[in-house]
């Protein structure tokens, strides 16, 4: 089996933005949307704030919810484990949008413009030629790894069972039983989920 996806290291990334850039750049998501968006973490007990940075993105989830509420199933969920997009001219149709309300991390967005839907979609088309998706290949700080986390010898394999052994690997949202096919590392501060997330990126209102 193949499942692929992020592991991202909170202890090392800066807030550059990088990956905000390649993502836009590749996908050239409508005007308000951040399919992949570093998000700020801002907790502020004097003396020590505990303030840190987590990119938020699709989490291509075991049980993706938006796949499940979409009536028109643009979503699917292929054998690698990416949640891919189909055909987002049937939203126009769709008044309600539960694909939106459906996923817990607010990565579903809507263009005001047109009705349709728009989300990280792992840069499939570059997966498929062997590449990684636009954001890890572009990260400044190396922060971002790509890979299948059934595979014992990737990067993303080891990297979680190293840090899970001392207590630092995080998933955002467990409790939904989604399955996230994303991972957090962080040592150097203390986990906080999505509790008090900031966003300083100007965003459509849906």
């Amino acid at each position: 089996m193949t499942r692929l996806g992020f592991v991202f290291n909170l202890d090392t990334c800066s807030d550059l933005r990088g990956c905000m850039v390649s993502c836009k750049d590749k996908t050239h998501a409508f005007l308000g949307a951040h399919y992949i968006e570093s998000m700020t973490n801002i907790s502020l007990d004097y003396p020590k704030p505990n303030t840190y940075f987590v990119p938020v993105l699709c989490n291509h989830c075991d049980n993706p919810t938006c796949l499940v509420a979409c009536p028109h199933d643009v979503f699917t969920k292929r054998t690698d484990g990416i949640v891919a997009v189909g055909d987002t001219s049937v939203c126009k149709s769709c008044d309600t949008k539960p694909c939106v309300e459906a996923c817990p991390y607010g990565r579903i967005f809507l263009d005001p413009k047109d009705g349709r839907i728009g989300k990280c979609d792992m840069c499939a088309d570059l997966v498929d030629e062997g590449k990684v998706p636009a954001c890890a290949a572009r990260c400044i700080t190396r922060s971002i790894l790509f890979g299948d986390f059934d595979d014992p010898s990737s990067v993303v394999a080891q990297t979680i069972a190293a840090w899970g052994e001392v207590g630092y690997v995080h998933q955002l949202k467990p409790e939904t039983g989604n399955g996230p096919a994303v991972y957090y590392l962080l040592s150097k501060k203390q986990w906080e989920d999505m509790d008090n997330l900031y966003s300083p990126a100007w965003q459509n209102e849906q």
